[in-house]
């Protein structure tokens, strides 16, 4: 049995689906109202637009204008007193000031937030140590080296070994016969 061609029709009469061609009724067949087919005068026409009115605008943002009533409120000016002599800073370094008296004194919500900034500004007090090798002396350098030779040692026994003490501890005289009784 053949098949038929992709043009032709699934029912015999009735024209095949061609999505890129438009379904224009023909010329002859007057113009049916329908879904997806408006009156001829509700149609919009060549050139103009669908929604003339537009898209409404949207309201201006306040982040803009907010973050510059910030910027200039927190780079005024201050007289802070300090002892006996007075000096000009800023809000913000008067702020960070007082975050640091808050911190010394030993509040929490202070050191949360010391911690919080220092870590977004990337503070080098947070970070590693590398003076730790010149603070060193040699004799504490001389226990660490035994310390790791120890630890890397094979062991030859599971069991640890005794510890033993100074000769200042330990007890020379032998334990009295009462004692032993005593304890019994």
């Amino acid at each position: 049995m053949a098949r038929k061609s992709s043009t032709q029709g699934s029912r015999p009469g009735k024209p095949a689906f061609n999505p890129v061609a438009p379904s224009l009724p023909p010329a002859d067949e007057p113009y049916k109202v329908g879904p997806g087919r408006p009156p001829k005068q509700h149609q919009f026409k060549p050139g103009q637009s669908g929604n003339p009115k537009g898209a409404k605008r949207k309201a201006p943002s306040l982040i803009p204008d907010l973050k510059e009533l910030f910027e200039r409120a927190f780079n005024q000016k201050v007289k802070l007193a300090q002892g006996e002599r007075e000096r000009v800073i800023t809000m913000w370094g008067a702020g960070m000031q007082q975050l640091a008296v808050q911190f010394a004194k030993g509040d929490r919500h202070a050191r949360h937030d010391a911690f919080w900034i220092a870590e977004r500004l990337g503070s080098e007090f947070l970070g590693p140590k590398k003076i730790l090798g010149d603070v060193l002396t040699g004799d504490r350098q001389a226990i660490l080296d035994a310390y790791v030779a120890r630890q890397t040692q094979p062991s030859v026994s599971s069991a640890p070994s005794p510890v033993l003490a100074s000769p200042e501890l330990l007890d020379d005289e032998p334990p009295d016969e009462t004692d032993k009784v005593s304890r019994t």
